[in-house]
């Protein structure tokens, strides 16, 4: 029989050895019609059972799926570090070396400017839509180059058989944090067929363009990024103030946006936070962003990340903040 199987089918022959299996009196099974087997997935709209999805509300809600705790853990920002962190939307660094002055051209003269006139982004009284263009283009293109960075030291540390100095932890929550961002705005826009073009090829043309500059000159790819995320602190610090003025396009169509649930989870916000709450937060990030590339361009790169206990801090942080409330709900239900 397994002679003549070799000029059939495979499917056929499969299927005659499973039957031959079947009727063999050394399992003891009974012989079973082939007319009764199940159907293959692929001849059924059945998915593929090894890759069948939960859905989302089978795993959990997207407030605990947003939660980062025990993983690249953000931080959680007090109202006080949030009112510190809005007065410093003007702090800006001067570029004095030639590698700094040409990420700067790049960056505001390549990048920002470009950017604001095709998005129709202006200063005074933003319109709603330029503004939904823009932060979903902003922080899909600002979750790549933390990326690019930690896989480069990631892989020279390997290569070297050496540290990385904590450097790479940073970096990761760096992007992750603003993949986050990116995440918690598309609750709340969609993103068009040119939005979504826009993302795509500042992908493809930026991520070789930061991997080549970070392995000739690492120091002028975070100082480039420092001058990202200056602008994006402008921008965001800008958003802010229209939401919060009476008369603005942006107050009229955003001031009594309550906060998506994936925001509540990640930034630990109240039941009953807005939509500016959110982008507190985010402006928040973007100014740790900003501090943190501008420090690692002045330094070296086998020095100690001097944020690697801030890290540690984070995650004490979040953990008491869950451990509360679950104690608060708690004794609620009690």
């Amino acid at each position: 029989m397994r002679a003549s199987m070799a000029f059939l089918p495979r499917s056929t022959a499969t299927i005659r050895l499973q039957f031959s299996r079947l009727s063999s009196p050394l399992n003891g099974a009974c012989i079973r019609p082939l007319s009764n087997w199940p159907t293959h997935f692929r001849h059924s709209k059945a998915l593929h059972p090894l890759h069948a999805k939960p859905t989302l509300t089978e795993i959990a809600n997207e407030r605990d799926m947003a939660d980062h705790m025990g993983r690249q853990q953000n931080h959680i920002w007090s109202k006080s570090e949030l009112e510190k962190a809005l007065a410093t939307s003007h702090d800006h660094h001067t570029p004095i070396t030639l590698p700094d002055k040409l990420a700067y051209g790049v960056m505001y003269y390549g990048l920002y400017h470009p950017f604001n006139f095709i998005t129709g982004y202006t200063k005074i009284d933003p319109s709603p839509r330029a503004i939904e263009w823009r932060l979903i283009v902003l922080e899909s293109f600002a979750g790549v180059p933390g990326f690019v960075a930690a896989g480069f030291r990631h892989f020279r540390s390997l290569r070297s058989l050496q540290r990385d100095h904590g450097w790479i932890h940073t970096l990761l929550e760096e992007a992750e944090n603003e993949r986050m961002h990116l995440l918690v705005c598309l609750t709340m826009f969609q993103a068009g067929p040119i939005t979504r073009l826009m993302v795509v090829g500042a992908q493809f043309a930026m991520t070789p363009f930061l991997f080549l500059t970070y392995i000739i000159y690492p120091k002028a790819v975070h100082r480039f990024v420092g001058y990202l995320e200056q602008t994006a602190c402008t921008t965001y610090k800008n958003i802010i103030d229209h939401i919060e003025t009476p008369g603005t396009r942006l107050h009229e169509a955003w001031a009594n946006l309550p906060a998506p649930e994936m925001a509540k989870g990640y930034w630990k916000l109240s039941d009953d936070a807005k939509w500016v709450d959110t982008l507190k937060c985010i402006y928040a990030d973007e100014t740790h962003h900003r501090d943190v590339n501008h420090t690692f361009a002045d330094m070296k790169t086998d020095d100690p990340n001097p944020f690697v206990t801030m890290h540690r801090e984070d995650a004490i942080r979040a953990w008491k903040i869950k451990n509360d409330s679950a104690a608060s709900s708690s004794g609620v239900a009690n």
